[in-house]
């Protein structure tokens, strides 16, 4: 039996650990908070990991999930580079960030098996 809902994709799963993660160190930290489009903009970019890939298991087209999927990757690489530019800039730890990138490194390796997938379903 297939997946029914996106909430059933680990993919999605590690998506949203990693966006939680990323929201609770930008509420930690009140030096990024103030950089209103650093926060906009690391925001922006680890929440669009998750509806990306939720608009693409939505349209129910193996061709335009994967498209979906690769701005879903995409989000995940900017938000990765943003984080370690928040480190550069003194507003995290790297010690703080270790669970995102964890995070983001499952959900790469996942989004990447799930993107094989729909390969073979069709083009």
């Amino acid at each position: 039996m297939g997946v029914r809902h996106y909430k059933e994709l680990v993919a999605w799963q590690l998506a949203e650990q990693f966006k939680q993660e990323v929201f609770g160190l930008l509420q930690a930290s009140n030096r990024a908070s103030v950089d209103r489009p650093y926060a906009e903009q690391l925001t922006a970019a680890a929440s669009s990991v998750t509806s990306n890939i939720v608009e693409g298991f939505l349209r129910y087209a193996p061709g335009d999930f994967r498209r979906f999927l690769d701005y879903a990757l995409g989000s995940l690489g900017e938000a990765e580079v943003r984080l370690a530019d928040g480190i550069q800039l003194g507003y995290f730890d790297a010690v703080s960030c270790e669970k995102a990138f964890r995070f983001a490194k499952r959900c790469l390796v996942a989004t990447i098996r799930l993107k094989q997938s729909q390969r073979q379903l069709g083009r």
